[in-house]
């Protein structure tokens, strides 16, 4: 298996090293089966750190394409580099078997397919409604990622999000207890599940955590726009976002001459500290309020944290796990 990446390229090694295996999985000359290299193996290969090669095996085993097993490697589970197609492969989706199971009862029962058609129309349009007039409580600890959730995540109409400081659970306890109380679930990061877990204890509350890691697209467009003589400038709204973003992009391993970050609102101060970045990062909600401030010719970009596909199956499902019970 030979892999080439430019370690000279603005593109972050772990994204040259996933998009090669893909395409060499979908010209064929990596078939489903193969077993690839291990972390270690690949990085001693390819001259890159072993954690560059396990960020690349993680985006392609969250796109599932390949599969780790413990004591038995890594292999290639995609026929080809269509992910979506998998959900579509009749040998590969247990979905698609219980779908023809249901066909063949309804047929054994004298059911016509036209009503057999009506009467799964009929269920899908009971359980969609399942997904509907949903309360969620999302607990973070800063205000970019609270607003990315209340108002960009899409998990489907008639979901209302309840965005929750952290620090309110410690300065307005009795707040965050009523809030939460209205709420069907609590979602929460990974970081900070176990406290908020410990401070609810008493509520019998749902509560699970979600991982968050930053947009794809957001670091490649990163990657493309700088370079080792740049100047990177971050305009957010607290320092913990910005010390969250330094470090995403330092694990990138994007190279950059220096990174600094603002969070005030006064015009004349933002103004200052752009004329003097090459390249502007803006978490989200601050993007049209920079756009007014800066040159066309200035990159800007803004910095998503987005939960995984992992994340979103889980959070949908426990949605659909609670509300179900009040059609039965």
């Amino acid at each position: 298996m030979d892999i080439k990446i430019d370690k000279n390229s603005r593109i972050p090694l772990y994204l040259q090293i996933e998009e090669y295996l893909k395409k060499l999985i979908m010209e064929g000359q990596l078939e489903k089966n193969t077993q690839l290299p291990t972390e270690r193996e690949l990085s001693i290969k390819l001259g890159v750190s072993r954690n560059t090669v396990s960020m690349a095996y993680k985006e392609l085993a969250r796109e599932k394409i390949i599969s780790s097993t413990s004591g038995k490697g890594t292999f290639i589970i995609a026929d080809g580099y269509q992910s979506k197609a998998l959900l579509l492969q009749k040998n590969n989706n247990p979905l698609i078997k219980h779908i023809d199971l249901a066909i063949q009862k309804a047929l054994e029962l004298n059911i016509q397919i036209e009503d057999f058609l009506y009467l799964v129309n009929q269920r899908l349009q009971e359980k969609k409604h399942l997904l509907n007039n949903v309360s969620i409580a999302f607990v973070e600890c800063n205000q970019e990622q609270l607003y990315y959730f209340s108002k960009k995540l899409e998990l489907g109409t008639g979901i209302h999000i309840i965005p929750i400081l952290i620090d309110e659970m410690y300065h307005h306890p009795e707040d965050f207890i009523a809030k939460t109380k209205s709420a069907d679930l609590v979602v929460t990061t990974f970081f900070h599940f176990q406290e908020v877990q410990e401070f609810l204890k008493n509520e019998s509350k749902n509560i699970i955590a979600i991982a968050l890691d930053p947009q794809i697209e957001t670091m490649v467009n990163i990657a493309r726009a700088t370079s080792s003589e740049m100047k990177i400038g971050l305009v957010c709204l607290t320092q913990k976002f910005a010390e969250r973003v330094f470090k995403s992009i330092k694990y990138a391993g994007i190279k950059y001459k220096s990174i600094t970050y603002i969070t005030t609102h006064d015009n004349k101060k933002l103004k200052e500290f752009i004329g003097k970045r090459d390249i502007l990062i803006v978490s989200p909600g601050r993007k049209k309020e920079v756009q007014k401030l800066i040159n066309e010719s200035t990159p800007l970009i803004e910095f998503m944290y987005i939960p995984d596909k992992g994340s979103i199956d889980t959070l949908k499902k426990r949605i659909f796990d609670i509300k179900k019970r009040e059609v039965r």
